[in-house]
């Protein structure tokens, strides 16, 4: 009976933050309401508030479950980056805006951040949460950047944490671009998000290494 006790639990959690995407990206998340949230899971206010204390908490849930599948990606870009720095960066971000943009959960997770979240009052706290690990992932990046540049994988004159800027940059402009302008009419058709990341580190110089 506890082991099915803990599965449901498990079960409605899910559903709240299946709930939860939907309603935050259709109404904003100022707008929205936990009320909202547990009608549209299905269950009752107070399912909710036991699992999440406030949105805050259910947005960063949201987020974390996103993570969990970038995760195994990121894993495997460490692995690639001990022979291929360069080239294993460029084949995380080729992921992150292929498949993952592809994947619906991570869609709308990720459209709520960029266009369906006010960062005031108690979503303040969730922006130092985003600083910190955008701090930590160009951190990351960076490193990339130094390594394979000592493997002659760039430029020599590019400055690392310009590099991580770049990407950084160019990331952030893709995955606003591609949540607002979908569809087979969109502005930027000529050129799918796959070319504009090759794009960038040809740009860099890169070469792959040597096997």
């Amino acid at each position: 009976m506890a082991r099915r006790t803990k599965e449901e639990a498990i079960q409605t959690r899910e559903s709240i933050l299946d709930a939860a995407e939907d309603v935050f990206r259709e109404k904003g998340v100022s707008r929205s309401s936990l009320e909202e949230v547990a009608r549209r899971a299905g269950c009752t206010r107070g399912a909710v508030y036991w699992h999440f204390a406030n949105k805050r908490e259910l947005l960063l849930a949201m987020c974390r479950r996103m993570d969990a599948t970038i995760a195994i990606h990121r894993e495997q870009m460490q692995r690639a980056a001990v022979d291929d720095p360069i080239g294993a960066l460029r084949n995380f971000l080729r992921y992150i805006v292929g498949d993952l943009l592809r994947d619906p959960h991570a869609r709308k997770v990720l459209d709520i951040i960029y266009h369906r979240c006010e960062y005031v009052d108690e979503m303040r706290e969730f922006t130092e949460i985003l600083d910190n690990e955008f701090d930590s992932k160009h951190q990351e990046i960076e490193q990339l950047f130094t390594c394979g540049q000592a493997r002659g994988q760039i430029r020599p004159d590019l400055p690392p944490k310009l590099c991580a800027k770049m990407t950084h940059s160019l990331l952030g402009g893709i995955l606003h671009d591609s949540l607002q302008d979908a569809g087979p009419n969109r502005r930027f058709a000529a050129f799918s998000n796959m070319q504009v990341v090759d794009f960038l580190f040809e740009s860099l110089g890169y070469r792959a290494a040597a096997a």
